[in-house]
C-alpha cells in the first residue's frame, strides 16, 4: 500500500472535488494564503497543499 504524501496535489484536490484543474489550482493558492496568514513561518509549495489542512477545510476534520 503506497503511503499519501504530506501535500496534495492540484490533480487530487481536482479529483476530490470534482472540479477543473484550473479551479484545484486556485483552491491551492486560497489555502495556502490562508495558512501563511494563520502562521507566517509556514513554508508552502506553489501548486501543493497540506493535506491535512485540506482536509480540515473540506471535511471539517478536528486534529
Amino acid at each position: 500500500m503506497k503511503q499519501k504524501s504530506v501535500l496534495i496535489t492540484a490533480g487530487e484536490v481536482a479529483e476530490v472535488l470534482q472540479v477543473s484543474r484550473n479551479k484545484s489550482y486556485q483552491i491551492i493558492n486560497d489555502l495556502n494564503k490562508q495558512m501563511k496568514d494563520e502562521n507566517p513561518s509556514y513554508i508552502v509549495i506553489r501548486g501543493k497543499a497540506n493535506r491535512r489542512y485540506f482536509e480540515e477545510r473540506v471535511y471539517g476534520a478536528v486534529k
